[in-house]
């Protein structure tokens, strides 16, 4: 009587793996070519999001680049107005200091 409750479960199981091992014989199968479609769309995906990343990457250190050296040309012409204001106001302040002088009379 054991005998008999194991053998719809038996049956099944055999078919099953009957399937599975018929199924692992050829390439080209549905599955199979869906599966090797899967690989190619993920490793297409893949290397798109890397070089999507590379040229990104790349753009950010380019643009770093321009912004330090746009900030190191502005710094550079702003020391060089600073000393040519410096040098103005002091040129400026000792032609009034010397008007000043023989204005009061302190110098002929």
């Amino acid at each position: 009587m054991q005998f008999l409750h194991s053998l719809p479960v038996g049956a099944f199981l055999a078919c099953v793996f009957g399937l599975a091992v018929a199924g692992c014989g050829e390439a080209d199968r549905p599955a199979e070519k869906a599966g090797q479609e899967i690989d190619h769309a993920v490793e297409s995906t893949t290397d798109s999001a890397s070089d999507a990343m590379t040229s990104t990457g790349n753009a950010i250190t380019d643009a770093s680049e321009d912004a330090k050296d746009s900030m190191s040309d502005a710094m550079d012409t702003t020391d060089e107005a600073m000393n040519d204001a410096t040098d103005s106001t002091g040129e400026a302040m000792k032609d009034a200091g010397e008007t000043t002088s023989e204005a009061i009379g302190l110098k002929d």
